[in-house]
């Protein structure tokens, strides 16, 4: 019967788009091909993976309908597969869309910390490094307040050293640090798609203490789904606890 063979197309198409994502993964990390490819990859992934899920559930009803118990079975199946890449980017396609679509945050909106030693890290292809403070500061201070300078009663010096302690216990490579400057330039590898972003703290002086500020930006990719302010986010709270 036709309605057997689609369930069994549905099956054989359910594997490659089960893969699809982590193949994705898998290959820009090897190098096979560029992230815009990987991408293309994953949005295809998708919008197959809804596609036949809805086949598979109307299919499945209708089988139930006629009493094809088996049928309704293997439309089951084909629907538990296509769950995972169903419900994982759909939860990832409306966390972007509530969230700015930006990649750049830093404490000081008005004037960010400078990148020097990273600058020659950075490839031909990597986002610009401009701070567009007019643009970015009231998406980033809307959609993560926590994003702001950190004010301690430490002395610069030790300020300047819990900042290092800190940045290397949070696993970031320490590209350049200049204590004299109050400069401290790191690179933090994402653990999934091994995304290179680049981080700079600066360390000023206050009549108080020291003032702590952080820029986060990613080399590649127009949003990033929030990671940037995590990141700094979670370096401020492992700051203020030390």
């Amino acid at each position: 019967m036709i309605i057997q063979t689609i369930a069994k197309f549905f099956k054989l198409a359910a594997i490659p788009l089960l893969l699809g994502f982590p193949i994705a993964i898998i290959a820009y990390r090897l190098q096979v091909w560029q992230m815009a490819t990987s991408f293309q990859i994953i949005k295809f992934t998708g919008y197959g993976s809804a596609i036949i899920f809805t086949l598979a559930l109307l299919l499945a009803l209708f089988s139930l309908f006629k009493k094809q118990a088996n049928v309704a079975k293997s439309y089951g199946l084909v629907m538990i597969l296509l769950a995972i890449p169903v419900i994982g980017l759909s939860m990832q396609a409306s966390k972007a869309k509530s969230l700015p679509f930006i990649h750049h945050v830093s404490t000081d909106t008005v004037n960010p910390p400078k990148f020097q030693a990273i600058v020659a890290l950075r490839g031909e292809n990597s986002n610009p490094l401009a701070y567009d403070s007019e643009k970015l500061a009231p998406l980033q201070k809307a959609a993560y307040p926590k994003v702001k300078s950190i004010m301690s009663e430490l002395n610069t010096q030790q300020a300047f050293s819990r900042a290092v302690d800190t940045a290397m216990n949070l696993g970031w490579e320490i590209v350049a640090k200049n204590a004299e400057q109050g400069i401290i330039e790191a690179v933090d590898t994402t653990l999934l798609w091994a995304f290179k972003d680049d981080v700079v703290i600066r360390i000023q002086a206050t009549t108080s203490g020291s003032k702590i500020d952080l820029r986060s930006i990613s080399r590649i990719g127009g949003t990033d789904l929030g990671a940037n302010a995590k990141r700094v986010e979670t370096f401020i709270s492992n700051f203020s606890a030390n």
